[in-house]
């Protein structure tokens, strides 16, 4: 039977910071354009790949609050500790925070990551298929097909990092079921392979896309060389290959300067920021208004979201943040007029989210970027892998030179061991707040949610404990997958 979401959706809108000419890629409907038409030459083939990274940040499921990857990052932060709604007024992400939504497989959080990533995956597998035929330089298939390649890799990561188990490192081969691997332009619906062959294909597509890009680029809105190598420091850290990760994650950082304390207060919203690796650059015609990352991230924008149930800290994890350090300005503790920025009436709580800003005050446009890839995580991802292995010395060193960016005060750690493990994961979490990586980092490291003693509002929270590899860190796949791929079977309930 055909499957549901394992779908070929052929993204040829032409997007990303430039503009195309009228040709069937711009005004074809989307599902009549055929693969051979649309990668006939590369330069058609060029706009086909930017409109894969336009569905990165669709709607999808006519859903407000589900608006692509960037929703994706708010919504792993939501189902950790640190990222907290701060009013009983909430009406978006309750379901996310109380771990109940991506528990149903009725659920919007069952189908959007499924539909989502399985959707840049199965435009990838058409590009991988057509592109070696392309008409034009050698140099621009490479690009293409690198680009294809990093994209389907790094859907896979995502998807398999939810819908299946951790990754041990210490029970190879990892034989539990992670999702089906699709890789040529299909919808026949496919069993579920195990996690440990999800792993093995996401390597082998990001080592083939390192040998086909370069780290020169058009926009960095597109994935070269360097930003394949974060996510290739990324899957080694998650599969606790520590020697790969540093290695990875040094190289990744290459040519990417860590931001200044005044740039660090300017917003996280501006793409030209020189420690940002990869991230949406957010132009003016692709605005998902309401729907937007910074319509539910940010401090200032006028929304109701905003207005009514402001994000705020985990009051213990800020409670810990130096004064000396410029991220304990990205939170104000007491807030008061004179020292929080928020829209006309929206509400002023403790523990107040600043990092994410938009210009002007208030703000009524929510174009802001996105920060998909930062310089700053390869440092810790540096630090954490060479903490693992031993190399306490080189671990203190890669954390050194990030946090002394972030603090004039701060010393080389003299810690060891697990002392310094946890300074690494403290900095992390405060470094990374907002950008979708605790959910993932609890998981992979085997670790409990815990949310007790901070200031979470009980009757919004609801879930405060999640032991280690209880079956609620798993998503559950969509009912509508499972009614159409007879082949697939459901995760524990």
């Amino acid at each position: 039977m055909k499957n549901k979401f394992i779908v070929i959706l052929l993204a040829v809108v032409c997007t990303i910071a430039t503009s195309c000419e009228k040709t069937f890629l711009d005004t074809a409907p989307t599902a009549s354009v055929d693969a051979a038409s649309a990668y006939a030459t590369t330069k058609n083939a060029t706009a086909a790949i930017n409109g894969i990274y336009r569905a990165l940040i669709l709607r999808y499921l006519s859903s407000q609050g589900h608006s692509g990857h960037p929703a994706m990052m708010i919504i792993l932060d939501h189902m950790g500790e640190d990222l907290i709604i701060g009013t009983t007024a909430a009406s978006w992400h309750v379901g996310e925070t109380r771990w109940t939504a991506h528990r149903s497989e009725t659920n919007n959080m069952a189908r959007f990551p499924y539909e989502l990533y399985y959707r840049v995956i199965g435009n990838a597998n058409i590009a991988i298929a057509n592109i070696d035929n392309a008409v034009g330089p050698q140099a621009e298939r490479d690009q293409v097909k690198g680009e294809a390649l990093a994209l389907r890799a790094w859907s896979y990561f995502n998807l398999v990092q939810l819908y299946g188990k951790r990754y041990d490192a210490s029970a190879k081969p990892n034989s539990q079921l992670g999702i089906p691997l699709v890789l040529t332009p299909t919808t026949e619906g496919l069993a579920r392979n195990t996690v440990e062959e999800v792993y093995t294909q996401i390597n082998k597509d990001l080592q083939q896309a390192a040998s086909l890009l370069k780290t020169t680029r058009a926009f960095k809105s597109h994935i070269n060389l360097e930003v394949t190598k974060g996510i290739l420091a990324r899957v080694a850290l998650t599969q606790q290959n520590w020697a790969d990760a540093a290695k990875y994650a040094a190289e990744a950082r290459t040519g990417f300067a860590l931001m200044s304390e005044t740039q660090y207060q300017d917003g996280f919203a501006d793409i030209t920021n020189p420690e940002w690796m990869w991230g949406f650059d957010h132009l003016e015609d692709q605005s998902e208004f309401f729907g937007g990352y910074h319509s539910y991230i940010s401090c200032n924008y006028n929304s109701t979201v905003i207005r009514t149930y402001p994000k705020v800290i985990n009051s213990l994890l800020y409670d810990k943040i130096p004064t000396t350090d410029i991220r304990s300005k990205m939170w104000v503790k007491a807030p008061t007029a004179a020292n929080s920025v928020v829209p006309p009436g929206g509400v002023r709580v403790p523990y107040l989210n600043q990092k994410f800003r938009l210009p002007g005050t208030p703000s009524t446009s929510a174009m802001g970027d996105v920060p998909y890839m930062r310089a700053a995580e390869m440092y810790l991802i540096e630090a954490e892998a060479k903490a693992k292995l031993g190399d306490d010395a080189g671990a203190a060193k890669a954390l050194f030179d990030l946090e002394s960016k972030r603090d004039a005060a701060y010393k080389l750690s003299t810690k060891t061991g697990a002392a310094l493990l946890e300074e690494i994961y403290f900095n992390r979490r405060i470094e990374l707040w907002g950008e979708g990586f605790r959910f993932l980092d609890l998981k992979r490291l085997n670790q409990p949610l815990n949310r007790n003693g901070a200031n979470h509002i009980a009757s919004i929270t609801v879930l405060f404990d999640v032991p280690p590899g209880d079956v609620q860190w798993e998503f559950l796949l969509p009912r509508r997958e499972l009614d159409a791929n007879k082949a697939i079977v459901q995760n524990p309930l």
